[in-house]
């Protein structure tokens, strides 16, 4: 089997993978665990047919690492680190790579398995999408939502105030940030799936229904935060103190750190079962009201 024609085919996604990992590990984004996952995931995504689901990943990194750096010294301040000092996201590990990526690559693989095949083949590309919209929509929402200068209100209770950073928080700038997010995820999928093979196009109500699956993807995000999800913060300065890496924040009996909420998922955990909440829910409307995907003409 002659292996160079595929992979001449893709030279310009095996190159960009090796140009994302090579910055990664130059500006410590992701620990060497994390950037093993996010060649795997990569690799998953490129030996799909459809190229447009790959630069879809692609471009969900970078704007994921734009948006964390908007507004990082600000942020640092808001909130701290479990293992001391100001909070902010460090280098990502392995299993957020997977949290945010790796309801995608089961789809994508039951995809490439199941093409030419109805219904299955005509709305597994809608739930991939709609992963990466819901994902982005979370991102800019907690990215950018976070520096909103209104108040943080808990989702489940809008009328009760709380710290920015607490799991389950919500601000208006947040929710338009979502839409903002999920709306620019939309869009570089439309374009991918015009401009690639098989060219594919997404008409107006395709295209809102990605939009509003992202959006409720950050809400369910949000739900499941405030309801499965713990909130540790420290007594004396009463911010929130953020896991590395997403983790659980460790809390001693009599100790500065006081813990609120119910403990059942991880923030990795949250952000995977909001992204295939928000998929399967995007597939689901997507069968029944029969849209998906067009030939380009």
């Amino acid at each position: 089997m002659d292996l160079s024609i595929p992979i001449r085919q893709k030279a310009p996604e095996i190159t960009a993978t090796a140009g994302l990992v090579a910055f990664a590990i130059l500006k410590n984004k992701l620990t060497p665990a994390g950037v093993l996952a996010g060649i795997i995931s990569a690799t998953i995504h490129l030996l799909h047919p459809w190229p447009a689901f790959f630069w879809l990943l692609m471009v969900f990194f970078l704007l994921g690492t734009f948006v964390t750096k908007i507004g990082h010294a600000s942020k640092s301040h808001l909130t701290q680190s479990s293992t001391g000092g100001t909070g902010g996201e460090g280098a990502r590990k392995a299993i957020q790579v997977w949290a945010n990526s790796g309801w995608a690559c089961i789809l994508i693989l039951s995809h490439a398995y199941h093409i030419g095949i109805s219904p299955v083949h005509q709305v597994l590309p809608i739930g991939i999408i709609a992963q990466y919209a819901a994902v982005a929509a979370d991102t800019f929402a907690s990215e950018l939502g976070i520096l909103s200068k209104g108040e943080t209100v808990m989702i489940t209770a809008p009328w009760k105030k709380v710290a920015k950073g607490t799991n389950g928080g919500v601000t208006m700038d947040g929710l338009k940030y979502s839409v903002l997010g999920s709306g620019l995820l939309t869009f570089v999928a439309g374009m991918g799936l015009f401009f690639t093979e098989p060219r594919v196009t997404m008409d107006a109500k395709v295209s809102g229904l990605l939009v509003m699956a992202g959006l409720a993807g950050s809400v369910i995000d949000s739900v499941l935060g405030a309801l499965l999800q713990v909130t540790v913060t420290d007594k004396g300065t009463g911010k929130v103190i953020e896991g590395a890496g997403g983790q659980r924040v460790k809390v001693l009996p009599d100790g500065s750190r006081v813990q609120i909420g119910t403990d059942l998922l991880t923030n990795n955990g949250v952000n995977f079962v909001m992204a295939s909440s928000a998929s399967i829910l995007a597939m689901g409307v997507a069968y029944v009201l029969d849209l998906h995907l067009q030939p380009a003409r």
